[in-house]
């Protein structure tokens, strides 16, 4: 096999485990993302200067700004993940929290003012059509908060 190949199994195998992980860490959702970004980030730093990484943060303060809410944003929706997690089950959360890029769509005329089109409606029909079917049956999935 492909080195590469390797390394993408590994990884989805990792992420894949994600919540099943965190469904037995006896910790809320909050310390859990805290606990999980400030190692990513003191892990990254670590890589970064390993590598002779150079600082130039400084000069770029628009992009950087973005990075920061783009951080806020990331932390804030694994924090509602993992509290998922624990209120209806890894995997009616891990499905629910997938179908957010076609919630995006169907919101996509209020956000960014496109068009919607036949195709969006019916892929967000088809998406909402089997969430139902997959969950509609499911144990742990009637916390309201959870599903949000």
């Amino acid at each position: 096999m492909k080195r590469s190949f390797v390394k993408y199994l590994l990884a989805l195998l990792l992420f894949g485990t994600n919540g099943i992980v965190a469904s037995y860490i006896e910790l809320d959702s909050l310390h859990i993302v805290l606990l999980r970004t400030c190692i990513g980030g003191l892990l990254l730093m670590a890589l970064f200067v390993l590598t002779g990484g150079r600082f130039t943060f400084f000069r770029h303060r628009r992009q950087m700004i973005f990075l920061a809410v783009s951080g806020i944003a990331m932390g804030t929706s694994w924090m509602f993940l993992y509290e998922a997690y624990f209120r209806i089950g890894v995997g009616i959360a891990s499905l629910l929290y997938y179908c957010g890029p076609v919630i995006v769509m169907v919101l996509s005329p209020l956000v960014f003012g496109e068009k919607l089109t036949g195709y969006k409606i019916a892929g967000f029909l088809s998406v909402l059509i089997g969430v139902v079917m997959l969950n509609g049956t499911a144990q742990g999935g009637s916390d309201p908060f959870g599903i949000l």
